[in-house]
């Protein structure tokens, strides 16, 4: 199952307020058997912000690791976040060729993210193309109460289409409309301490102009305040109601950082593809699974090593 909820990247941006902070140094994954998937690993600037991740994955048949992609990050003069891009190997060439990019925007009056662009690059045209626009709203506590995911129509897209309600066609259409349209909603929920308590993902319906719910999550916590378990339950619109399809599992260090992620399915399904999260700073910052945007970690089980950043 993909983790398609958006982690709290705003948190990981505006959390740097103690002396000293923690940040990844190398996440190992593996499935459900055991057996590796993906390793991850990060560079940082002389100010301690983050440069680069790269992602390796497993060879089976040659028992090593072949490097997959890199992100490169990109800061103003004052250290803020301002994109990032994404490559890939060129299995051939053994270079790096672009493959999407994040362009981040801020607002004015309180410098929190406002806005995050993503784009694909063409390499035929040698083009860049807007994909997504991410919305990150905020309430007058500074709260993180939704993240808006706008799709964007450059006037074609791919269609499934029934016809008769027996065969499947995949359709090319061609629109006269072009533009931003609504895509994905993610909405934080808080209990009354302002403790984050879970979410929910909504999908828009272009038929009926409204928000249809996906899946929800429920966090447990606890004594020191960290996330030791995250449940997802996934929306059935034929019956109404919400079922269970698994849960997540964090282990922590003293320091408020998981240094184990599990992920547990409701149900075994042979092969099924997952992507972890890591928490660290006591909540305060995440890396996992974006939709189709940076970082994704997949495996049903992963470790992580942290080391202190002085500030």
């Amino acid at each position: 199952m993909r983790k398609i909820h958006f982690i709290l990247s705003a948190l990981i941006l505006t959390g740097c307020t103690q002396n000293s902070w923690w940040e990844p140094r190398t996440i190992i994954t593996s499935d459900q058997t055991g057996q590796a998937v993906g390793r991850f690993q990060f560079t940082y600037d002389e100010r301690g912000n983050k440069f680069t991740e790269t992602g390796d994955t497993w060879s089976s048949e040659t028992k090593t690791w072949l490097r997959d992609y890199r992100i490169s990050y990109s800061y103003d003069i004052y250290g803020i976040r301002t994109g990032a891009l994404r490559e890939k190997r060129d299995d051939l060439t053994g270079k790096w060729v672009p493959a999407s990019r994040i362009i981040c925007g801020y607002s004015p009056e309180t410098s929190r993210p406002e806005t995050e662009t993503h784009q694909i690059y063409h390499s035929d045209t040698s083009l860049w193309e807007d994909s997504f626009r991410d919305h990150y709203i905020h309430d007058e506590q500074g709260r993180l109460l939704y993240i808006v995911r706008e799709k964007w129509n450059n006037g074609e897209f791919e269609r499934d289409v029934v016809l008769r309600g027996k065969f499947l066609l995949k359709a090319h259409i061609v629109t006269p409309v072009t533009g931003w349209v609504n895509f994905i909603r993610d909405s934080f929920i808080y209990d009354q301490d302002g403790i984050l308590t879970g979410g929910q993902v909504d999908r828009w319906n272009h038929v009926t102009g409204a928000w249809n719910p996906v899946f929800r999550y429920a966090y447990t916590y606890d004594r020191k305040g960290n996330a030791i378990s995250e449940t997802e339950e996934k929306w059935d619109p034929q019956s109404g109601s919400w079922s269970e399809v698994g849960q997540y599992a964090y282990t922590y260090d003293n320091h408020g950082n998981t240094i184990e992620s599990q992920y547990i399915p409701a149900t075994a399904v042979p092969d099924a593809e997952y992507f972890l999260v890591f928490y660290y700073n006591n909540m305060q910052s995440s890396v996992g699974y974006y939709i189709g945007d940076t970082g994704t970690f997949p495996g049903a089980n992963g470790t992580a090593e942290y080391f202190r950043l002085k500030r």
